[in-house]
């Protein structure tokens, strides 16, 4: 692979998470206006899609009885109350700030117009504003994607004559890893659930991601990261969860030799939406009893195909006894890696037992051992 020389970014589901929203308003409004039932997965094809082109498709597809500009009257007044709430992709923030670090030119290109992407990017001004306004819309080109319009626009305003060739696009869609392609760049797709594997299939990706934090800018031939802190990467924030212990899948004991403390997924269905799917390891307390050293997964676990998202976690401790109806609460500081599928159940138990040592020798650095300390724990809590 030559090597790359800059990282262009397309914007919604990539740095910021605002399909969920987009996904969210459209489903309010085809059912309250139209009678409808909108089904996001149904409409993968849409993504990356200028707003006025992705209308008129959905449109068409639902037979809906309004023109463009009828809808677009419907929704986006809504999408503008909501943009500022958009998280961060995980990992985001910490790819793009080292790339700034380290003196590779960054930009973004988007399908959305002008002004929603000045709503979205107005939220996260402390690190958007590394990309020092090389900010392609779809408001700036003659074509959307999946045309190349706006990644070959974005290519012209970096510095240093870069050739197109030598950039890495990060996408989510289909389209724009269409768009990339056909602007002669490596695309690199980040999957997305909406999206089926078939759309990543057919739009031929040179390189798919499952997590911003999966990212290997060695890989491109760009500085490396150096922030791994024993083999794993502090979370861009903590993520701090509470419920009742309730009981679970009846594998972890049974099946795998490895209890776990599950939570209801339906009490964190929007957090675990914005979560990268994965392993992570962090802090758990019971009750009001001592902090433990615990890992998790976020996600559906492929080996066992879960439906909806979970949060399953493990703490690092025997118990004597099950402790159904306590509760739990937990702090989320570092990821580990991705889910993977296996391809046996002993394959499965390893790579569980290699995420418990990984995290065990992990939460005694400085850096995630501060959390044992948080504030969301019942204080005060002896520690063991």
């Amino acid at each position: 692979m030559p090597r790359m020389r800059a990282v262009i970014f397309d914007l919604d589901g990539v740095l910021i998470d605002s399909e969920r929203l987009m996904h969210e308003v459209t489903g309010e409004i085809v059912r309250e206006h139209f009678g409808k039932a909108y089904e996001p997965e149904r409409f993968a094809a849409l993504l990356g899609r200028s707003p006025r082109d992705a209308v008129a498709e959905l449109i068409a597809a639902l037979e809906l009885p309004c023109s463009v500009d009828e809808y677009l009257a419907l929704s986006s007044p809504r999408l503008n109350e909501r943009w500022a709430s958009a998280a961060p992709i995980p990992g985001a923030a910490r790819l793009v700030r080292h790339l700034h670090a380290r003196g590779v030119p960054i930009a973004v290109a988007t399908s959305s117009e002008r002004p929603s992407v000045e709503r979205k990017m107005g939220a996260h001004s402390d690190w958007f504003g590394l990309f020092a306004g090389r900010v392609v819309t779809s408001t700036d080109v003659p074509a959307a994607k999946p045309a190349p319009d706006v990644f070959l626009r974005a290519c012209s305003l970096l510095p240093g004559a870069i050739e197109p060739s030598e950039c890495v696009v990060i996408e989510d869609s289909p389209n724009g890893i269409v768009a990339a392609r056909a602007a002669g760049m490596r695309a690199v797709a980040l999957i997305s659930d909406s999206v089926p594997v078939a759309a990543y299939d057919a739009a031929a990706p040179n390189e798919r991601l499952l997590s911003l934090y999966d990212a290997s800018p060695a890989t491109w031939g760009l500085p490396p990261f150096a922030d791994r802190v024993a083999r794993t990467v502090p979370c861009d924030a903590p993520l701090r969860l509470r419920g009742e212990v309730v009981r679970g899948f009846g594998r972890g004991s049974k099946e795998l030799g490895i209890p776990t403390a599950n939570l209801p997924a339906d009490a964190y269905a929007e957090l675990l939406c914005a979560a990268a799917c994965g392993i992570y390891h962090g802090w758990a307390q019971v009750d009001d009893g001592p902090v433990r050293k615990m890992v998790t997964s976020v996600g559906r676990n492929p080996f066992y195909g879960n439906k909806m998202r979970t949060v399953e976690p493990h703490i690092l401790h025997a118990f004597s006894d099950d402790f159904y109806g306590a509760t739990l609460r937990l702090v989320i500081v570092g990821w580990v890696r991705s889910e993977a599928n296996f391809e046996s159940l002993e394959a499965l138990i390893r790579a569980i037992r290699a995420d418990i040592e990984t995290a065990r020798v992990a939460l005694d650095e400085p850096v995630f051992a501060a959390a044992r300390s948080d504030a969301f724990f019942v204080q005060p809590a002896a520690s063991t």
